[in-house]
């Protein structure tokens, strides 16, 4: 049996409960972010190299990462400032371009 648990539509993010046969309780949670997914691709597209050189702006955005991918990531990796390394891998990777907001590489 498939039970909603809440909706939170600002973020697009459904938190569902399924009973299984055995008896389990199963908790998925589910985003859409195709919206994000596509603000990025702007934001990518509009990213101008060295515009931050000779600023005071020394913080340069550089991906936007979904709610639901971002706490995988803290499950797996660990919080960014323990483990930039893989962090900076993961950003780099082709695979997940579509979170960057700039171009080159981290």
């Amino acid at each position: 049996m498939k039970r909603v648990l809440y909706t939170d539509p600002h973020t697009a993010k459904d938190v569902v409960m399924n009973q299984q046969s055995d008896g389990t309780d199963i908790i998925e949670t589910t985003q859409r972010f195709d919206g994000l997914i596509k603000l990025n691709r702007q934001m990518n597209n509009d990213y101008r190299a060295n515009a931050t050189v000779n600023t005071q702006r020394h913080v340069q955005h550089v991906a936007e990462i979904p709610n639901v991918v971002y706490n995988h990531l803290l499950e797996t990796l660990g919080p960014p400032a323990q483990n930039p390394k893989a962090w900076k891998a993961w950003l780099n990777n082709s695979e997940n371009r579509d979170f960057r907001t700039g171009g080159g590489n981290i």
